[in-house]
């Protein structure tokens, strides 16, 4: 029983260390072209969240957004990111959202700073439409790289409802993750990232990526 163990751990940690040296070093994924961004006044609907995203800038590699939410939509998961903050202003309607665990309603006028590290999720409850127009000054901006996340990922999630569930889900997070600092608010981002490591080697072997070019911004 203990030479299987052993066995089993030697395979497993020889998976571990030749995946990842095959996926990050010899054959890395080619980093995206500017083409991958979405441009100002670009537009991406994600049909799973009830969302529609508006490019209102992109300066010095930060992107400010307009988002409106349609009537009842459900909004992403319960998310984090760990590097950078979002600051939700609603100009329209009455927002809700999760917020460290509790909900908050925001009206029109009204706005809450979401800091790095802060598990949140905004919905729509209601049954007319919101809309957020953040600030434009720099210190509210989000990294330019997370508009090409929000098309990449509303892409994948909203191709097909099976891309919703495990494990295609599990196995497309892993890539999208840790490229683009978007995490599930539980289990702890410590743990979602061993896992990710774990598998992004075979995710990638069974061709998932962190960017696809149909995913890319459309004209």
């Amino acid at each position: 029983m203990k030479n299987y163990l052993l066995a089993a751990l030697v395979v497993a940690a020889a998976y571990v260390l030749v995946g990842t040296l095959l996926d990050s070093v010899i054959f890395p994924e080619d980093e995206p072209g500017p083409a991958f961004y979405p441009p100002t006044g670009y537009q991406f609907v994600s049909k799973t969240e009830g969302f529609r995203q508006t490019v209102v800038k992109r300066e010095n590699g930060l992107l400010w957004l307009e988002l409106e939410l349609e009537p009842h939509a459900a909004g992403p998961p319960e998310h984090v990111h760990t590097s950078f903050a979002e600051k939700f202003a609603v100009a329209e309607g009455t927002l809700s959202i999760l917020f460290q665990g509790q909900r908050r309603v925001l009206r029109a006028g009204e706005t809450l700073l979401v800091p790095p590290g802060t598990p949140h999720k905004p919905f729509n409850e209601t049954g007319s439409r919101v809309v957020l127009k953040g600030p434009m000054e720099p210190e509210y901006a989000l990294p330019d790289q997370f508009g090409m996340f929000l098309a990449q990922a509303y892409g994948f999630f909203d191709e097909s409802s099976a891309n919703n569930r495990a494990p295609k889900a599990l196995l497309q997070m892993s890539r999208f993750a840790p490229k683009y600092d978007s995490w599930l608010a539980s289990p702890p981002v410590p743990a979602q990232k061993a896992l990710f490591f774990l598998i992004r080697p075979a995710a990638r072997l069974l061709s998932y990526r962190t960017h696809y070019e149909k995913y890319m911004p459309r004209k």
